[in-house]
């Protein structure tokens, strides 16, 4: 099956499998945790904790997500220094595994963010954004210090 992340619904993607969407996310979550503070980016390094069932349906588009009708570049420079981070290989080593080609993962996902730009009309958001996470969900592993999200455990410890 595989999971997709575009840019727009419409708009040409990243098509992975579904280990290569885990290794994807989890290389994701472990500076997503790092770097979140607005209810934004917790809410984007929650979406990476939580996105571990349901095989083949773990993909977003970037539409996806709850960006402010201005003032945009703030979550979109966050989700940036993510893939950054990521691509300098932050806390690889807490991994279980080598990640294999998730540098050219990263690299498109970091050309589909940089060209990006939000709908003018407002978007429906998926459910998950409707729903007020519990606080608890942002607790972290102190392992690898993800968030334990709906699950209440660390997505890399199972």
């Amino acid at each position: 099956m595989g999971d997709w992340f575009r840019g727009s619904p419409d708009g040409p993607g990243l098509k992975l499998s579904n280990g290569a969407t885990s290794v994807f996310l989890d290389v994701l979550a472990l500076p997503a945790c790092e770097l979140a503070e607005t209810e934004f980016e917790r809410g984007f390094a929650l979406l990476l904790c939580d996105s571990r069932i349901g095989l083949g349906n773990d993909g977003f588009d970037l539409d996806e997500l709850p960006w402010p009708a201005d003032g945009w570049e703030a979550e979109r420079d966050y989700l940036l220094r993510v893939v950054r981070l990521a691509q300098e290989r932050f806390r690889w080593e807490l991994l279980s595994y080598e990640p294999t080609y998730v540098e050219v993962y990263l690299a498109e996902y970091e050309r589909m963010v940089l060209e990006y730009r939000p709908p003018t009309q407002p978007v429906e958001l998926p459910r998950l954004w409707d729903l007020e996470p519990v606080e608890a969900a942002f607790s972290r592993c102190p392992k690898h210090g993800l968030y334990f999200g709906d699950y209440t455990d660390c997505r890399l410890c199972l």
